[in-house]
């Protein structure tokens, strides 16, 4: 063994800076060191010695070494382990690897030792490695393991599968786990989006594998199932990679060539058809079979997009597309969609989205107009004397306008810090429940910025009584105070350019303050992007969060309010797909989806899909989203994935930019709500609920109901093992496009759009409020700006909490106990409509049908019911209800007092739905003009039958329950009245009797 100072000297030009070793020397080597020092310095010369080194290894030859490894393995170095598995390799720490013939060479033949007896005698050089610690590493990080040669002979698990494989082919092939390549599956249809269902084969036969080819670089012309010869120009779908996301994602532009192809009805033959009728479930997988039902793909007979490409509009947000105004003046005219406000973040701000038109271009695209300065506005009642607040007695004094407005100077203002104020004195009426407010008044009108604290509501003072409008939001003001009624055209005096974009619209414009906007009436709305959403999701096992492996989207670029809706309801449609963390894709996916020349996009994590979502709406730039239960589920899970995947840009999905998310999962969508801003949310589930009566409003219901057609069900536990197989991916893929066309066919066939653009533009409330369904909130802003018209105070919104309400009888004593509660219904607050109790039974006569036509609202017309007119305070008006209780019921209005408000707004929209309904029985006209008409008159009749029910709505603004009881007092009246009649006549036996509807057998 060579020494190791040679070996340490030999690695001195990598090892300079080596740890130096401190040797403890005796004190006859130090006397001599001190000795040659003394002779050095009287001149003497000094001699360098070279010492003899020893080695620090003991030398072996190989048989003795592996004789010393054996006995150091055999010896149980570990006392009382009690076998847990303590070893001793035996080896030297310096040993890399234990050569085999070391320890076995014993057992090998005679030929080996003698060939070793021959080794012993050879005098063999042993390089000696380094000793110290760098060396170590060094060593081991180069070291590299030899391959060995594997005998898959002696692999018994191996042998089992491959006879297994050898006696019957399995229907199902499981995801490859090592190998590349695996045989196609002898149920799996060749062609998944083919509409020809392949033959199923016996178990019993053993199919011969069929060699494949490796699919060239270059595209070939591929025939498949239903199609012509295309040539593929494109390199395939996009293959994501896990990137990041934190600069702004533009979509890629993706050019396909159209594609000519035949109707399944061409191609098939009768017999085949029939064949495949009776048989629906071959040529599908035993556990998948029943989910995988035999469906037309893609549907791209006719409505194809591969030949609709999107104009891009590349326009100069610098300079805003003005027009000449009625005046002559540059203004800008654009038509708005949505509204937002943010009372906390920008008080005082409106935010306006829509479209304008580009003439350039010659096309709408989206537009945001931002409206400051709308201010506060207050009205505060003067008393008629002084009072003082601490003891509230009244001073004698009488109050002048002056007094208030020094009150509000002196000490309002200047305890809410409202340095900047407006006021004047304005004659105004009030009409509603609060007492002790006159009929008409002189009110004190304060106006200042909406950035100054807002008052509390029940502010009192010295010289008034009562304070409204405190809680008025901006957007309120600004709609009432420039008469939008819903979408229309509006004209922007004087805009400005925005330093920073706020949003991300096209264009961008701000006005300064309201009375800069202006409504232009009697122009037709434009085109709108409509966007049908469709998503899978997928539970995981871990988190039990869902997470989204899916979305398709079907995209009409030009979608019109007012006419008939388009055929094909869309033009362009994408489809991105992920896998959960846990699974793969199939091997051959991406082979799949250049073969059947489909537009799938491939995302590699579920971060990758949402970032290419999000990219995909800020491009196509949709004015509505429409979905399926997107307001119940999909949107906040969609909100929440991109939450938790930190996706850059989450406001993509509406049109104002922000960095901080919404709270999501509160009441009735209002995160959710804000979240898509400028984008109106469309969901069919709340729509069908208000226009059709179905047992069940599932999506599977409404395509039974609506579309006439069956929709297949795939259960939540089955889409995981859709990633089993590329045909099966594929089917579900095809199955998420289904339901987008679904949702969009709905929408078109019950004509969602033109009638909530209607409804919107009769009530004068927000279209996105439309859509989600919210009758009271249509009702509230209808009333509201008839009473600004009349120069109405109207009534301050109320912030309600889920009152502790006593169950049962409430005039029960209870001993203060909570827990004794009754359970049951609450008690009606007053007395409904006279109902009694059905007779059940099967008829075999005929059966007579009376229904009032629209019986609360004729009757509020008949009477003059309003607030304007009805004295609410009658003591002697108390009546005796069924139950055998007095009612407090106020008296009619005199006949001759001039009609009232709410009776008024119902006689217009029962005149003017009367008005087109003669509109539509002219002869000769136009099918887009008579489905206008009809929609106009479904929501005017929608509208009318639903406003008495603001008058018994206790979360209503405009609740009224005197009113309410009254008008159902009348019904009972009306009721008793016909009901005694009839007795007496041939129709006695009611069968089923209610507020409005009876049922007599004859």
């Amino acid at each position: 063994v060579a020494p190791p100072h040679e070996a340490t000297m030999s690695d001195s030009g990598s090892l300079a800076a080596s740890r130096s070793r401190r040797e403890k020397k005796s004190k006859k080597g130090r006397q001599e060191a001190l000795e040659r020092l003394k002779r050095a310095k009287a001149g003497e010369k000094y001699k360098y010695e070279v010492e003899d080194f020893t080695s620090v290894y003991e030398e072996v030859d190989e048989d003795q070494y592996s004789k010393l490894v054996q006995a150091r393995q055999d010896d149980d170095w570990i006392v009382d382990d009690d076998g847990i598995g303590y070893v001793e390799d035996g080896r030297e720490i310096f040993d890399d690897d234990l050569e085999d013939d070391a320890l076995d060479s014993q057992e090998k033949g005679k030929d080996d030792k003698a060939r070793n007896k021959d080794k012993r005698n050879v005098k063999k050089t042993v390089v000696t490695k380094p000793n110290n610690i760098k060396s170590m590493f060094i060593a081991s990080a180069g070291r590299k393991t030899a391959d060995k040669a594997i005998d898959l002979s002696k692999d018994d698990l191996l042998g089992d599968i491959l006879q297994d494989l050898n006696t019957e082919t399995p229907q199902i092939t499981p995801p490859p786990v090592i190998i590349s390549k695996k045989k196609r599956s002898s149920g799996a249809s060749l062609n998944p989006f083919s509409v020809h269902t392949p033959k199923a084969v016996p178990s019993g036969k053993t199919i011969s594998p069929v060699s494949r080819k490796e699919p060239s670089l270059t595209p070939v012309p591929l025939k498949c199932a239903g199609f012509e010869d295309v040539v593929e120009e494109e390199s395939g779908p996009m293959d994501f990679e896990d990137g990041d996301f934190d600069e702004p994602m533009e979509a890629e532009e993706v050019h396909v060539e159209p594609v000519a192809a035949k109707t399944w009805d061409q191609e098939r033959e009768p017999a085949e058809e029939e064949k495949q009728e009776a048989d629906p479930g071959k040529g599908t997988t035993s556990n998948l079979g029943s989910y995988l039902p035999d469906v037309s793909c893609w549907d791209i007979d006719q409505e194809d997009d591969s030949s609709f490409s999107a104009p891009e509009v590349q326009v100069d947000s610098s300079h805003l597309p003005l027009v000449k105004g009625a005046d002559g003046e540059q203004v800008f005219q654009f038509y708005w969609l949505d509204a937002y406000e943010d009372q906390y973040s920008q008080p005082g701000v409106v935010f306006l989205f829509g479209k304008v038109w580009i003439e350039l271009a010659e096309t709408h695209v989206s537009c945001c107009v931002m409206v400051k300065n709308i201010e506060r506005t207050l009205y505060f009642l003067p008393r008629e004397t002084k009072i003082d607040l601490n003891t509230g007695k009244e001073k004698g004094t009488p109050v002048t306008m002056k007094d208030v407005y020094d009150e509000f100077d002196e000490k309002i203002a200047a305890k809410y810090k409202i340095m900047k104020f407006k006021s004047k004195p304005v004659e105004k009426n009030y009409a509603f429940e609060i007492p002790d407010v006159p009929e008409k008044s002189e009110y004190l009108e304060v106006r200042y910025s909406a950035e100054m604290p807002q008052l509390p509501q029940d502010l009192k003072g010295e010289t008034f009584s009562h304070v409204f409008g405190t809680n008025t939001s901006s957007l309120e003001l600004f709609l009432m105070n420039r008469k939008i009624k819903g979408p229309c055209w509006l004209e922007v005096k004087n805009p400005q350019l925005l330093n920073q974009p706020i949003s991300w619209c096209k264009f961008e414009a701000m006005a300064l303050k309201p009375d800069l906007v202006n409504v232009i009436k009697d122009v037709g709305p434009p085109p709108l992007v409509v966007m049908s959403l469709s998503m899978k999701t997928m539970q995981n096992a871990k988190t039990h969060e869902n997470e989204i492996i899916a979305v398709a989207a079907l995209v009409h670029h030009s979608f019109a309010l007012d006419k008939a809706p388009p055929q094909p309801p869309f033009q362009s449609h994408f489809c991105v797909v992920s896998k959960p963390k846990d699974c793969i894709f199939p091997y051959d996916f991406k082979e799949n989806i250049k073969e059947k020349n489909v537009k799938v996009e491939v995302a590699a994590t579920e971060r990758t899909l949402l970032g290419f979502f999000l990219a995909k709406v800020h491009k196509i730039d949709p004015d509505i989203i429409v979905g399926h239960n997107i307001y119940g589920f999909e949107l906040e899970v969609l909100l929440q994935r991109i939450n938790v995947c930190k996706v850059p840009y989450w406001s993509k999905i509406g049109r104002l930019k922000r960095s901080n998310m919404p709270k999501l999962g509160g009441r009735s969508g209002f995160g959710e709500r804000n979240a898509t801003c400028g984008r109106m949310i469309c969901d069919v589930e709340i729509s069908a609920k208000e226009l059709i009566r179905c047992k069940s409003y599932h999506l599977s219901e409404l395509v039974q109901h609506i579309l006439k057609t069956e929709r297949v069900v795939i259960p939540m536990e089955n889409v995981r093992n859709m990633y089993s197989e590329s045909s099966h991916l594929l089917y579900l893929l095809e199955h998420t496009w289904k339901d987008a066309k679904f949702i969009l066919q709905i929408m078109c066939e019950l004509n969602v759009l033109p009638l909530a653009l209607q409804i919107t533009n009769i009530a004068g409330n927000i279209m996105s409020r439309t859509l989600m369904g919210g009758r009271s909130e249509r009702n509230e802003f209808l009333l509201l700006h008839a009473f600004y018209e009349n120069n109405y105070i109207v009534p301050d919104k109320q912030i309600f909490r889920k009152p502790q309400q006593k169950l049962g009888d409430e005039d029960e004593d209870i001993d203060g106990d909570a827990s004794k509660y009754k359970k049951g219904r609450k008690k009606a607050a007053y007395s409904g409509g006279l109902v009694l109790d059905p007779k059940v039974g099967f008829y075999d006569k005929f059966i007579l049908l009376l229904d009032f036509n629209s019986l609360y609202p004729s009757i509020i017309q008949e009477f003059n019911i309003c607030f304007t007119t009805v004295q609410r305070v009658a003591s002697e008006a108390e009546k005796v209800t069924e139950d055998g209780e007095q009612e407090q019921i106020p008296e009619l209005p005199d006949p001759g007092l001039e009609m009232g408000i709410l009776p008024r707004e119902i006689r217009k929209l029962v005149e003017r739905r009367r008005q087109v309904k003669q509109l539509m029985k002219q002869p000769d006209l136009n099918p887009d003009l008579v489905l206008q008409y009809d929609i106009r008159q479904k929501a005017l009749k929608l509208t009318a039958n639903s406003m008495y029910g603001c008058l018994g709505f206790s979360y209503s603004r405009f609740y009224a329950k005197p009113l309410a009881a009254l008008v159902t007092y009348k019904g009972r009246e009306v009721n008793g009245v016909t009901f005694p009649s009839l007795k007496m006549g041939v129709f006695f036996n009611y069968i089923l009797w209610d507020g409005r509807t009876k049922e007599f057998v004859t």
